[in-house]
């Protein structure tokens, strides 16, 4: 079998149809349409706009079998053969990168005569219907073309850099066009002088595709006096014209002049010889070029730098070709641009190349380039082609480009550059991602210089409206609705439609009024409109896209009005149109019938192939009354994320699949919960949680910690109740024990403190949990328990006791007044003590704890021997409590 390529329209990819046809009882009946493009492989071509009538369950959807009635030879070509199959060969438009269907063809030819009463016609096969565009883009929507000329001043009046400024601009113009179907021309121009034209066509018309066109402005160069060196504009503009008259019909021409001055000759330069009547000539000559541009629809651009700039001139030559052919708005009229000098030509002529052919131009990026550099251009989301223009002063500086997401795409399908290894440089691509793409700039051994770079866009898009009911009455309120399409989906990012306006019409017999429509959710634009009474006939409903850099149509949709209540009438509502992938989609249908007859209600949904899906329980029969039955829309688990846009429709199928109800319906898909968005907050209620649990557990062993540090405690000696001796602190208060010595060989005991433990003699004390207790360890191992205000004794007749400065002071040390021997004023053998506790009377008298100058006593007050003999001793006129100290010898 051969099928033969056929290249497509656009920059297409190369497709070809074959035609499978399936025999019944040794007669054709039927064939299989497959197609392929580039290295995808054969499959069936899909019908979106209308579902399998009979065999539903083995009617493979999506995509649907595309199958044609074989009535005549023209229909299955070239029937016959060993295998009794054929082929034909047809221009299909399928874009360049389209997915492969994962069906296989093998298995539909073998299920085709099983759904042969299921076929669906295919618009692009002979004799058969086209069908309405399917709501998920439009594969045939391209950039449409141009033909344009770029006038360079030749002029003897340039200076230095002028003419390379401008050949720069003209040589961008030339390959930094956006359809590779426009043709462009480079004409230099100056003044005629003997045989010597006042034109020179460097580069006639030529498609932009074409490799010379990136030399075309190389070309130009400096005129001499001999070669007439003054500025003939009438004729050079008449020269364009000329080369514009053989572009088709209906395709925008446009010129663009730059000059650095006036038009003037010389006398003998193609206007006489008598000077004073040149500039009369001259300005004729003008208006006769002007009028010739106006009748072949040219529009005239000019840009003119530096000092001797006739702006009135120019703006007189602007606005003398043909209008815009973008709209009619003035801010869309070709228009004169005046700049001071040549160093602003580049990015002018960029701009007005721009608004000339209805494109949009991103800010210009720029940088000194000695080594390696990176420039930034951002393509905004509605954009669907775009050219990246960079302009380098040295042309050994080599540029790469980055999308968004990193890839290099130099080379990459739906691309194209041109003049690599020169000044200008460009990357042409189709259906860019949106957002920053990076252009990588180096510099070769030697090389340096400044670079700048933009981006000229369009967004080429395509309106379609939607009506329902799609049938309205007069006096029936109508939902007037219009969406936005690209080649690859409808619009629906809000991003996108920043700046898009959609102008609303109504027109019929005696009926015509504008329609503001306001934008909605998913890329809707839309009105309800209620159609006047007395209105008859056909109404056309026009939807008209206006946006900066964005090429777009008018759509026209033609009812025509029913005369009182349709007999059927149903309305769609929806539940969440936000799923996961293999998620689905719950409608509703609420109908009513006022006939009494029966009818088969079908619910019908186109989806891009890609999504596979599937509709269940979108079907019932339904009589005289009103009710409502429900539906579900099954999306495939391959289903990528984002949004995804199909119609939905609602048909009579007892009527002629009569549509009832037409909607576009925006499916958003995102991706599962993975963990984190499961389970985000209760991890994050888990950290605080254990923050707060770890921050408490830090504050408990922070405040144990410091709770078990000794802290400023004072340990004190008691005998008999009477506090003996010097107080004792620890040496470290941070420390979380204190040790001290008891040395009782001297008079009073002391308590000695110690840097650290020394054992067999030293006395460790420690706090406990219990506030105002003591854990002290003797020099045996024992241990005891000091209570803050009840002294422990610690040898007969010696008592330890402390007092702790980090509490409140309680009662006071020492005797209390009551016959507790230690003076605690309640029954505790040792009473309370504290600071304010009163000093009792010294055996010597004299001040401080021990006494103070006290005469000689072998035994005490201090002393364990048996107390001395009343009466007796120093000090004997004191009484008889003078005693109470004495124990007799020192042991």
């Amino acid at each position: 079998m051969t099928a033969a390529a056929v290249p497509l329209p656009g920059g297409t990819a190369a497709a070809v149809v074959r035609i499978w046809p399936i025999r019944f009882r040794r007669t054709v009946r039927w064939c299989i349409v497959e197609a392929r493009t580039g290295v995808h492989g054969w499959w069936p071509i899909t019908d979106r706009n209308r579902a399998c009538s009979s065999d539903r369950e083995r009617c493979p959807r999506p995509p649907a079998l595309l199958l044609e009635r074989c009535r005549t030879p023209e229909v299955c070509p070239a029937l016959g053969g060993a295998d009794s199959r054929g082929d034909a060969t047809v221009v299909l438009p399928v874009r360049r990168g389209a997915p492969r269907p994962a069906p296989s063809t093998r298995r539909l030819r073998r299920s085709a005569g099983a759904i042969g009463l299921g076929a669906l016609a295919l618009a692009l096969l002979p004799g058969a219907a086209r069908a309405a565009d399917p709501p998920g883009g439009d594969p045939n929507l391209k950039v449409a073309p141009i033909s344009y000329v770029v006038l360079v001043d030749e002029s003897g009046s340039l200076k230095g850099p002028d003419l390379d400024r401008e050949k720069d601009a003209a040589g961008l113009a030339a390959i930094g066009e956006l359809s590779p179907d426009s043709r462009v021309g480079v004409v230099g121009f100056g003044s005629g002088a003997g045989a010597r034209p006042a034109v020179d066509v460097v580069c006639p018309m030529i498609p932009v595709s074409d490799p010379t066109a990136a030399g075309c402005a190389g070309k130009l160069r400096p005129r001499t006096d001999q070669e007439g060196n003054n500025t003939d504009i009438p004729a050079a503009i008449k020269q364009g014209v000329s080369m514009l008259r053989s572009a088709p019909a209906g395709q925008p021409r446009v010129l663009f002049i730059t000059t650095d001055g006036a038009m003037s000759v010389q006398p003998n330069e193609g206007y006489g010889a008598d000077a004073a009547r040149i500039p009369g000539e001259l300005d004729k000559a003008l208006t006769s070029a002007l009028a010739e541009a106006k009748a072949a629809g040219v529009q005239i651009w000019p840009l003119g730098f530096g000092a001797g700039i006739d702006t009135a001139q120019l703006n007189r030559i602007a606005s003398g070709g043909a209008p815009s052919f973008c709209s009619a708005r003035p801010e869309d009229a070709p228009k004169a641009s005046v700049i001071k000098d040549s160093g602003e030509v580049v990015q002018t002529l960029r701009k007005a190349f721009g608004s000339a052919r209805c494109a949009g131009v991103t800010q210009t990026d720029s940088t000194e380039v000695d080594g390696e550099a990176d420039l930034e251009v951002t393509i905004p989301a509605i954009a669907t082609d775009v050219v990246i223009q960079v302009q380098k002063a040295n042309p050994d500086i080599d540029a790469t480009f980055f999308d968004p997401d990193g890839r290099q795409v130099d080379a990459a399908p739906g691309t194209e550059r041109r003049g690599q290894g020169s000044r200008t440089e460009t990357l042409r691509v189709s259906d860019p991602i949106a957002g920053k793409w990076r252009i990588h700039l180096k510099a070769r051994a030697g090389a340096s210089g400044p670079v700048s770079a933009a981006a000229l866009w369009q967004g080429v898009v395509k309106s379609y409206v939607q009506l329902n009911p799609p049938q309205p009455s007069v006096g029936e309120s109508v939902r007037f609705s219009v969406f936005l399409q690209t080649r690859e989906k409808n619009l629906t990012d809000p991003a996108a439609l920043k700046g898009v306006t959609v102008a609303g019409h109504v027109e019929g017999a005696g009926l015509k009024a504008d329609i503001p429509l306001k934008a909605g959710d998913k890329g809707e634009f839309y009105s309800d409109y209620r159609i006047p009474g007395g209105t008859t006939g056909d109404v056309r409903f026009t939807g008209t896209i206006t946006a900066p850099g964005v090429a777009g149509a008018q759509e026209v949709k033609t009812v025509t009005l029913g005369q009182g209540p349709a007999p059927v009438g149903v309305e769609l509502t929806w539940g969440d149109t936000t799923i996961e992938p293999g998620g689905s989609v719950a409608g509703t249908v609420q109908w009513k019938v006022t006939d009494g007859k029966p009818h088969t209600l079908r619910v019908v949904a186109d989806f891009p192939p890609n999504v596979g899906m599937r509709i269940t329980g979108g079907e019932q029969r339904v009589s005289a009354g009103s009710d409502s039955f429900g539906f579900e829309l099954a999306f495939g688990d391959g289903i990528a994320k984002g949004d995804h846009t199909g119609r939905v429709r609602v048909v009579d199928t007892s009527d002629g699949d009569k549509v009832l109800a037409d909607t576009t319906r925006t499916i958003t898909v995102e991706p599962p919960p993975g963990f984190w968005d499961r389970y985000l907050w209760l991890v994050i209620g888990g950290v605080v949680l254990i923050a707060l649990l770890l921050g408490l557990l830090g504050y408990l062993a922070k405040r144990r910690g410091r709770a078990r540090r000794i802290g400023p405690i004072v340990l004190r000696l008691y005998r008999d109740g009477q506090q003996i001796g010097v107080e004792t602190r620890p040496l470290d208060e941070r420390a979380e024990a204190m040790w001290f010595k008891l040395d009782t060989t001297g008079f009073p005991p002391q308590l000695i403190p110690l840097y650290q433990h020394e054992p067999g003699t030293a006395w460790t004390v420690r706090r406990t949990a219990a506030t105002g207790t003591l854990d002290v360890e003797t020099p045996l191992g024992t241990r005891l328990q000091l209570d803050m205000g009840r002294p422990t004794e610690i040898e007969p007749g010696l008592a330890l006791g402390f007092a702790d400065e980090r509490v409140q002071a309680g009662p006071a040390d020492g005797v209390g007044g009551s016959a507790d021997p230690y003076g605690g004023g309640s029954a505790d053998p040792y009473g309370g003590y504290g600071p304010a506790a009163p000093t009792p009377p010294r055996p010597y008298g004299g001040e401080g704890v021990h006494g103070a100058e006290r005469p000689y006593n072998p035994y005490g007050p201090y002393g364990s021997g048996p107390p001395a003999e009343p009466g007796s001793g120093p000090g004997a006129d004191r009484g008889p409590d003078d005693t109470t100290f004495g124990y007799g010898p020192p042991r």
